[in-house]
C-alpha cells in the first residue's frame, strides 16, 4: 500500500534536499555500512516485544530496509515516509518482499503529510536522523515533529540518545590542499580559498592524528528535546596528549537505542576516530593557523551549533579557541558552513 502526499509549496521544495540522498550510490553506501546496519538490526530484533502488533513509523525510509526489519519483528503496520523519488523504489522493495500488507510507503515530508484515516497515533518512531557532525543535514526536526504529532504517550523513538564530542587533531595535508587555490594555472583564485577555508570537511580521521583527549560538548535526548531551532554553545577543555601541532578540531558522535524494556545488550554505535568506520566518518573544523602545543597543556575555547542561513535542514558550527602555551598562543573565532555533497 502507498500514499502520495508530496504536495507543493515551500515544504515540497524541501524535497530537493532529500532527493540528494535518493541516488542509489548513496543508498548503497548506507546499506554497506555494517556498523549502522548491525546497530539498527540489533535494536529492532532483540526487542521484538516493542514491535509486536504495534504501529511503527519509519521517518526517511530510503530503500525501506528499516521498515522491513520492523515488519519482520512483528509490527502490525509500518508507515514508511520518504520525501524523495526513492519512495517508488521503496514500494518496489516492499512488494518484492511480500510486505505490502504491513508496510505502507508514504511519499512526502513529515511536515506536510497526514496519516491514513484509520490510524491516529503510532507506537514507535525509528529513523536515521543523525547527520554529519550529528546535526549537519540531519532529520532531527522532522523526527521531533513526527513525535509531537503522532507518537503515543509512552511511545519510543529509535535511536533516542546521542552524545557529541570534539578533539584536537593534526592534519598536515589540509594546508597543501587549501593553498592550491592561491595559484591555479597562473590565476589568482584566493576568493575561492576563503570560502573553502570556512567549510566543515567530512573525512576519515585516524587514531594517530589525535592530539588531545576528547571533550563531551552536548547530549541530545529525542524523548525530551524541544522542536525548536538548534542554537547552543559549550565550553571546550582539551588536554594535549603529545607535543606537536593541532590543525583542526574533529567533531563526532555516539548514538544509543535506550528504552526501559531493552535487554542488557543495548544497541548503539560510535563515529569516533577510535571506532570502526561508518559512512558519517568525522567532521573536521580546520584552524586558520597551526597551533603548536606541548604535552599536558590545556586548550580552551567554545564550540557552538547555530542555524544555517542558507539551508533549511542545515546547521553551522562556531569555534572559538583561546590558548596560551609554551610553544604558541591563539585567540580565534570561526564559523564553519556545510557545503558537503551528501555522497562522501
Amino acid at each position: 500500500m502507498s500514499l502520495d502526499k508530496s504536495g507543493e509549496g515551500e515544504e515540497g521544495k524541501n524535497c530537493d534536499y532529500f532527493d540528494a540522498f535518493a541516488r542509489l550510490e548513496m543508498q548503497e553506501l548506507l546499506l554497506k555500512d555494517s556498523v549502522r546496519m548491525l546497530a539498527y538490526r540489533k535494536a529492532i530484533w532483540s526487542n521484538k516485544k516493542l514491535f509486536k502488533d504495534k504501529i511503527v513509523m519509519d521517518v526517511g525510509c530510503g530503500t525501506g530496509i528499516l521498515a522491513l526489519f520492523a515488519a519482520e519483528a512483528g509490527a502490525s503496520k509500518v508507515i514508511a515516509v520518504e520525501c524523495s523519488g526513492l519512495a517508488e523504489t521503496a514500494k518496489e522493495v516492499v512488494k518484492a518482499n511480500n510486505k505490502e500488507n504491513i508496510v505502507m510507503v508514504v511519499k512526502g515530508t513529515i511536515e506536510e503529510m497526514e496519516l491514513p484515516k484509520e490510524i491516529k497515533q503510532v507506537d514507535l518512531i525509528m529513523a536515521e536522523w543523525m547527520g554529519h557532525g550529528l546535526y549537519m543535514e540531519s532529520m532531527f526536526h522532522s523526527v521531533l515533529q513526527a513525535r509531537d504529532k503522532w507518537l503515543k504517550p509512552g511511545g519510543h523513538i529509535l535511536p533516542n540518545l546521542a552524545k557529541l564530542y570534539v578533539a584536537g587533531i593534526t592534519d598536515r595535508h589540509y594546508a597543501t590542499n587549501l593553498n592550491f587555490w592561491n595559484n591555479v594555472e597562473g590565476f589568482d583564485m584566493t576568493s575561492i580559498r576563503r570560502t573553502v577555508a570556512h567549510e566543515a570537511v567530512v573525512d576519515c580521521v585516524t587514531i594517530q592524528q589525535l592530539m588531545t583527549e576528547e571533550c563531551h560538548v552536548h547530549t541530545q535526548d529525542m524523548n525530551t528535546a524541544k522542536n525548536e531551532t538548534l542554537n547552543f554553545h559549550s565550553n571546550l577543555r582539551l588536554k594535549v596528549l603529545k607535543t606537536g601541532v593541532i590543525d583542526a578540531i574533529v567533531v563526532y558522535f555516539d548514538v544509543s537505542f535506550l528504552v526501559s524494556e531493552m535487554t542488557e545488550s543495548t544497541a548503539g554505535f560510535s563515529t569516533s576516530p577510535k571506532a570502526p568506520w561508518t559512512h558519517w566518518e568525522q567532521t573536521l573544523l580546520h584552524l586558520d593557523k597551526p597551533l603548536h602545543v606541548a604535552s599536558q597543556e590545556i586548550v580552551t575555547g567554545v564550540f557552538g551549533v547555530v542555524p544555517s542561513a542558507n539551508e533549511p535542514h542545515g546547521q553551522n558550527f562556531e569555534l572559538a579557541i583561546n590558548f596560551k602555551g609554551s610553544l604558541g598562543t591563539m585567540e580565534s573565532f570561526k564559523i564553519f558552513t556545510n557545503n558537503q555533497n551528501p555522497l562522501p
